[in-house]
């Protein structure tokens, strides 16, 4: 009998016991955790091809421009991205220099003229330039067509055949509803992952320089940042600063 009555108190106990544990357990569940957020900008490149392929332009050498000096296109390796916008914002990265840098954006067969700029840098690093909206029909990019732009370091304004010169394509498109739809969203960072899930280069490159502007502390987007040039072979410049207005 004694043995029975303590067996049972053993057993009431030990039930005691593990009525507290999932209490317990539960309240650990419960805590908030830190999110941990992708570093990853996964673009996928759409299917559309351009003539040539992306390089960085190199230069002889000469007063304003010596020597090494190279201008790199921030394009895909097709050397060619889409854009949903006629205002798409184009990157490069352009090294300290004197010499004047002229922007222009040309018709796919460069007989035309669509925007020009001449740029003055103080430093080097990655500019990023607009092409402004217009009413003016032949000055806009079109949709469904394609567009060659160059950055033009002019090493000797008397010899323009001199310049260090690289170019690349844009094609505006056309945007399928549901993309409109999932664009509506207004956080910068669904906006972003929706442009990179879409193939849309120029936007998913400038939301993303955009956000680190306002951000520029921010180790995340400077991740994914590093992280989305890197895919594109652009590893060479991913580190370097951003310069200039947008």
């Amino acid at each position: 009998m004694k043995s029975f009555l303590r067996l049972a108190t053993l057993a009431i106990g030990l039930g005691a016991i593990a009525a507290t544990v999932p209490s317990s357990l539960a309240g650990v569940r419960t805590q908030s955790r830190p999110i941990v957020l992708s570093q990853n900008v996964n673009f996928k490149p759409p299917d559309v091809t351009a003539p040539g392929s992306r390089q960085g332009g190199t230069h002889r050498g000469s007063k304003l421009c010596p020597a090494g000096l190279s201008i790199t296109p921030l394009v895909p390796p097709t050397n060619i991205g889409l854009t949903l916008t006629q205002s798409p914002t184009i990157f490069a990265y352009v090294p300290q220099t004197s010499a004047a840098i002229e922007f222009t954006v040309l018709t796919d067969n460069e007989e035309k003229v669509v925007y020009e700029k001449t740029l003055k840098l103080d430093k080097s690093g990655i500019i990023g330039v607009n092409v402004p909206a217009s009413s003016d029909k032949s000055k806009s990019l079109e949709v469904g067509k394609r567009y060659v732009w160059s950055f033009s370091m002019v090493c000797d304004p008397d010899d323009r055949s001199a310049d260090l010169v690289v170019k690349g394509f844009v094609q505006r498109i056309e945007p399928l509803a549901t993309l409109k739809s999932d664009l509506v969203n207004p956080d910068p960072m669904t906006r972003l992952d929706v442009y990179a899930k879409n193939g849309i280069w120029y936007e998913t490159l400038a939301t993303l320089a955009q956000m680190r502007r306002q951000t520029p502390g921010d180790a995340k987007l400077n991740a994914k940042w590093t992280q989305l040039l890197q895919s594109q072979g652009l590893e060479s410049v991913a580190a370097k600063p951003l310069v200039g207005p947008l």
